[in-house]
């Protein structure tokens, strides 16, 4: 691939331990091109991950970590995929609508392949290879409340994917806030705008991450 630098570039490595059972990936996208670049990141197994963001728009040497978090009960997951679609946009435009990809043509739109490889630790996490990549939160974060060895393991899960989602999420707002400072020093006639934008998408993270933990802990 040409307008994006993709790492990792072939296998994404997610590490299972008994105590992280929803191990995080970062996939890292780089426009390596001298124009915008919209992205896509696509899954053979959409139900089995979490992907955040899955799609968005690059300016020329601009980065953005894409969070995979790989979902509990995935005995396949070393069979699925995942591909990486780009295209190049020009330095007008901001962003694309979903109609606008599908009018792209194949030769337009440059993608790169990646597959899954989950390996089994034991609980300290030692002994894996160096490519592999997971949250491990179990000394950093606020205890879940539920004993170690109970039976209602689901209420863990879902406090540790919540947490993960939230860690994502606060990464998201500070690069919003950088953002938005930048925003404060442009002309007022345009910064208006921007900050309108900036507040918007803040206010959509936030009401994502109150949907999700209103439904992960009322189950």
């Amino acid at each position: 691939m040409k307008l994006l630098k993709v790492d990792p570039e072939e296998v994404l490595t997610f590490t299972q331990t008994p105590t992280i059972t929803t191990p995080s990936r970062t996939l890292r996208l780089i426009n390596v091109s001298s124009e915008n670049v919209a992205f896509k990141v696509k899954t053979t197994a959409p139900r089995a991950y979490l992907v955040r963001p899955s799609s968005g728009m690059l300016k020329p040497k601009g980065e953005q970590e894409i969070q995979i978090i790989l979902q509990p009960h995935q005995s396949e997951a070393h069979t699925h995929r995942f591909l990486v679609q780009a295209v190049g946009i020009g330095n007008s435009a901001d962003s694309i609508s979903r109609d606008d990809w599908a009018n792209f043509t194949k030769d337009q739109v440059q993608e790169q392949r990646l597959s899954v490889c989950i390996e089994q630790r034991d609980g300290d996490g030692k002994g894996g290879g160096a490519g592999a990549a997971a949250m491990d939160l179990s000394n950093d974060r606020p205890s879940t409340g539920v004993p170690e060895g109970s039976t209602d393991v689901t209420l863990k899960v879902k406090f540790d994917e919540l947490y993960q989602y939230t860690a994502m999420l606060e990464k998201e707002k500070k690069k919003i806030e950088v953002e938005l400072e930048e925003l404060r020093g442009c002309k007022s006639g345009s910064s208006g705008d921007g900050i309108g934008k900036v507040t918007l998408i803040i206010a959509v993270f936030m009401a994502i991450l109150a949907a999700y933990f209103a439904q992960g802990f009322g189950k």
